[in-house]
């Protein structure tokens, strides 16, 4: 058994001065012991705190005085005291002639740049005059806040327990997570300020001070999404310029002719965007990527939530254009109500004797809790309106998976319908009484319908799926048998309560009370989108994930990056039937040689007694057909970034790369099994003509005095047989000269 030693009985002994019965850290709850308050409606007794807005800062153009006014920088208002976000990063200045210009030196070590994007044009902002952002997000990650803790019977977090998200330069972050809400046709840019410890071991025993924040799926360019090896270091910033690029600008709607691909103004109207509005995108999340030490960071409290708004899906459920979906939200605002449209954050937690947050650093098989988390609370309830709500479910776990349903006291199910998988809308909506297993990244959007409940009725939000390690489940149960909770696994069971009351305050005007008397007149249609039709696919490609043994150290013990001391690495990649290979950020392992190739990729788990969900960044693929496990029904043809493999499965799917380029990854989202080193690096030659995204990227090396660069190793399997040699050129006249 791998559970915390610590659960959440333990924590209510803990504060009412008893002893926690838990003492092994492979402990369960023992039978006969005093039952988790996970097994009673008397647990919700706290409400659920919804995900932390943050609020856009708006920018403006004005010229680089020192590119002589060739470029534009998107300048911040005068009070935030920020520095322009440039296409450059200021590393590109600092390299210049380091230390020359203290402005450009990190202000807390007085060690290297002030901003942790490499420098030159490899790392420059891609189309940055067509994709300039018009708004930014200013956060920093750090210790949190004093008062922060799972429950308010649970003991208080010190400041190193949890890594937490403020807004500002400054701030002190604090749970829940953050939320950003975006729309197509407004390009940000979010700067990430590292405030955490500069000393590594500051830490409560996990999590690495370095961090690089993945925006978990949307279509960014490599140096912006956050998988690059591209990692910084306390006292620094990155700019990360999130595009709302939609797929397929270079191919279709180039004229942005179609309503459909669009975002909202702002005053009622649209924006019209290029590219192809069958690839639209909704629930998002962003969380760090520090490779080999993902699982740590991201369990620690570096992720949140993402929104990105269209014309179909516009956040407001009364505005009729004969686009916009109107789907459950609310009206109050112009786009991005949230009233009746919840971001549901689901992880799980152990802790330690002492009530803090713990977790096993040396376990190479995946980490699971006994603690269920929603949006970092534990076991809250949810007061809402006999109407239609959206929820937009998001397993952020490291190694767990939820099979997640709603049902009443009785246990028995509340039917929903599925919009949309991973941030993607199916063609039509599927009624379902119970979700399939979630797989770590994966998100489901469901639309729950109260108006058929009486007032003062509640319901649960049950998790089906039981673990004994973090593996693999070890069951799907039933509703009913979930809901009398299972002595091997405290998670399984009701995790959230939903209370139908008269009337609640409205999130997005908090002066507005909102009544169960008002009409709902948000709709599920019966055709959400359209589908992206199969093809004959330029190439085919398979990838198999298996536990084969590896090395990610050189000759000299070292990773790249550098990695824990204490790490070895069960978990492989083998590309096309070739070698496997365990992780190292200085090893290409597959090239994608031309913008719009489609390509048909077949992802295997090549073995039994584990699973694994494998994670595809910057492009989406559409399902074709899975081996090994049964597809559900409305899987096929859908679009998706986490696919759940099962035991000796795979599954085969559709894609085609363009618009951006650069240094992207795939791997397994069991983010243990990817510490471990089941990820692998992969080459986008698809950047505008003439780019160095057109070319291999040589790798970054972050340090704390600045980055470095390496020219990768490429392996043969990798590299597609119809490939122009001359597409590879040389990296070395893109390095920096420093």
């Amino acid at each position: 058994m791998r559970w915390g030693i610590f659960t959440a009985t333990g924590a209510l002994a803990l504060k009412n001065g008893l002893s926690p019965f838990a003492t092994s850290a492979y402990a369960s709850v023992p039978t006969g012991a005093p039952r988790s308050p996970l097994f009673g409606v008397k647990k919700f007794t706290e409400p659920m705190h919804r995900t932390q807005l943050q609020k856009p800062i708006p920018l403006r153009r004005k010229r680089d005085t020192l590119q002589a006014g060739k470029e534009f920088n998107a300048v911040f208002p005068a009070r935030f005291e920020e520095p322009p976000a440039r296409r450059l990063s200021y590393h590109t200045e600092f390299s210049k002639n380091p230390y020359a210009n203290m402005a450009y030196v990190n202000p807390k070590t007085h060690r290297g740049p002030i901003e942790g994007r490499p420098p030159g044009e490899i790392f420059a902002h891609q189309r940055w005059d067509e994709y300039f952002p018009k708004a930014a997000y200013v956060m920093s990650i750090g210790q949190c806040a004093g008062d922060t803790y799972l429950h308010d019977l649970f003991p208080t977090q010190s400041p190193d327990s949890f890594w937490c998200y403020g807004s500002g330069k400054d701030s002190y972050g604090s749970m829940p997570p953050f939320l950003i809400k975006m729309r197509y046709g407004e390009p940000v840019v979010t700067r990430v300020y590292n405030n955490m410890p500069v000393d590594r071991s500051q830490n409560n025993g996990f999590g690495r001070n370095e961090t690089q924040l993945h925006f978990h799926n949307a279509h960014n360019g490599a140096e912006s999404d956050g998988g690059a090896n591209t990692h910084h270091f306390p006292g620094t910033f990155y700019d990360y310029r999130w595009s709302t690029t939609l797929a397929r600008a270079d191919k279709i709607n180039t004229d942005a002719s179609d309503p459909r691909a669009s975002g909202p103004d702002g005053a009622g109207g649209l924006v019209h965007v290029k590219g192809d509005f069958r690839e639209i995108q909704s629930s998002m999340w962003a969380h760090d990527h520090r490779f080999f030490f993902t699982a740590e960071n991201v369990y620690k409290g570096n992720f949140g939530a993402v929104n990105m708004y269209s014309g179909p899906d516009r956040g407001n459920e009364t505005l009729q254009d004969g686009v916009n979906l109107r789907l459950p939200s609310g009206s109050l605002l112009d786009w991005g109500n949230t009233d009746f449209d919840v971001n549901l954050i689901i992880s799980d937690c152990a802790c330690d004797a002492s009530g803090q947050l713990f977790f096993d650093i040396f376990d190479v098989d995946g980490f699971v809790g006994d603690i269920p988390l929603i949006n970092g609370g534990y076991a809250p309830y949810m007061e809402v309106l006999p109407r239609k709500y959206r929820f937009r479910l998001l397993n952020a776990s490291v190694s767990r998976f939820w099979k997640l349903a709603i049902a009443d006291q009785n246990g028995n199910p509340v039917p929903f319908q599925l919009i949309a998988t991973d941030g993607n809308f199916l063609t039509q909506p599927y009624t379902l009484s119970t979700l399939p297993p979630q797989g770590m990244g994966e998100r489901f959007d469901i639309v729950v319908d109260f108006s058929a409940f009486p007032l003062a009725q509640r319901f649960y939000l049950v998790n089906q799926a039981k673990h004994v390690d973090g593996l693999r489940m070890k069951e799907q149960l039933s509703i009913k048998s979930s809901m009398r909770g299972d002595e091997e696994d405290p998670v399984v069971g009701s995790i959230m309560e939903f209370r139908i009351v008269d009337r609640v305050r409205s999130v997005d005007v908090k002066s507005v009370m909102l009544k169960w008397t008002d009409p709902d007149p948000s709709r599920v249609p019966m055709q959400l989108t359209e589908q992206i039709p199969i093809v004959e696919p330029v190439r085919r490609r398979h990838v198999e994930f298996k536990k084969s043994g590896g090395n990610s150290r050189g000759p000299d013990g070292s990773c790249t990056p550098d990695c824990p001391e204490h790490a070895t690495f069960p978990w492989t990649v083998r590309i096309n039937g070739e070698d496997h290979h365990s992780f190292n950020a200085n090893r290409i392992s597959m090239i994608i040689p031309q913008s719009g190739d489609v390509e048909h990729w077949t992802y295997e788990n090549g073995g039994g007694g584990w699973d694994h969900p494998i994670h595809l960044h910057f492009e989406e693929g559409v399902t074709i057909g899975r081996q090994g496990m049964s597809m559900p029904s409305f899987e096929y043809g859908a679009r998706k970034d986490v696919w759940r493999l099962g035991e000796g499965g795979s599954v085969t799917f559709q894609v085609q790369f363009g618009e951006f380029g650069g240094s992207y990854v795939n791997h397994c989202h069991n983010t243990v099994h990817e510490d471990f080193a089941m990820l692998s690096r992969f080459q986008a030659l698809t950047g505008v003509p003439g780019s160095p995204q057109r070319s291999i990227t040589p790798t970054p090396n972050p340090t704390p005095d600045g980055v470095f660069f390496t020219t990768p190793e490429i392996i043969p399997e990798g590299v597609p047989r119809d490939i122009n040699p001359q597409e590879l050129a040389s990296v070395t006249d893109l390095i920096p000269k420093n």
